[in-house]
């Protein structure tokens, strides 16, 4: 489940390859502007549906999560796992619900907790809380002089591309590259490294921000025999 935890907070921010040339193209963006209109970007949105696709790499070993996802202002998520099958994470914004079918175990934590954590932008009550919080927590700029730039095979779309750093080692991703959607200012993918290595790639597809939503969609229906472990992200410290 901590796996997961960790996982998870690169969710809420809306999650390389490197290119360079002998003369790069220079233009008047600057990081601090385009983090300005990431911000502003997310502060508009009410609601999104998305598919999404998380791989991790550590040791030499690789492991796939794929699924679509839901949010809807203030702070409502929900992710559906076809892969693992029947996994979820379920937010009303008020209450974080894991669930990891192999386990049958169900992570259920209060997010209006004001506690220390070390889970990153996770207690945000909503994505646009969340992305200001990940900013003030890391260092950022850009990863090269040429800003804007195709960077992923066969995605021609141009993007910003963002260096972070933990301000504060306190464990969880010391270490993230965002890129951002030079048209929309929109996460498109986002790759964090932890201090052991563990690379983690989270990308989104298929944004949709005409499907109507209903609220009832965030409330988790918890399995009888699921068990329960309250709080998970935070220490009882």
């Amino acid at each position: 489940m901590k796996a997961l935890i960790r996982i998870l907070c690169l969710v809420f921010v809306f999650q390389s390859t490197l290119s360079s040339q002998t003369n790069p193209v220079h233009n008047w963006h600057s990081p601090s502007e385009v983090v300005k209109k990431i911000k502003k970007k997310f502060s508009e949105i009410n609601s999104y549906a998305a598919d999404f696709q998380i791989r991790t790499v550590e040791n030499k070993k690789e492991k796939s999560m794929r699924g679509k996802c839901l949010y809807k202002r203030p702070g409502k998520i929900r992710y559906d796992f076809s892969e693992p099958d029947g996994d979820e994470i379920v937010s009303d914004g008020k209450t974080l619900y894991i669930f990891i079918k192999r386990l049958g175990a169900v992570g259920k934590q209060d997010l209006t907790l004001d506690k220390k954590n070390s889970s990153g932008a996770i207690f945000g009550t909503n994505s646009a809380d969340g992305l200001s919080r990940l900013f003030r927590k890391y260092h950022y700029k850009f990863d090269a002089i040429e800003q804007p730039r195709v960077v992923i095979d066969k995605d021609p779309i141009k993007y910003f591309v963002l260096e972070l750093d933990q301000r504060e080692k306190i464990g969880g991703y010391e270490k993230m590259k965002l890129f951002v959607d030079s048209e929309s200012y929109l996460i498109k993918r986002a790759i964090a490294t932890d201090g052991r290595g563990k690379e983690t790639t989270i990308a989104f597809s298929n944004i949709n921000f005409e499907e109507e939503i209903q609220d009832g969609v965030f409330n988790f229906h918890m399995s009888g025999n699921a068990k329960i472990v309250n709080n998970p992200l935070v220490s009882e410290n």
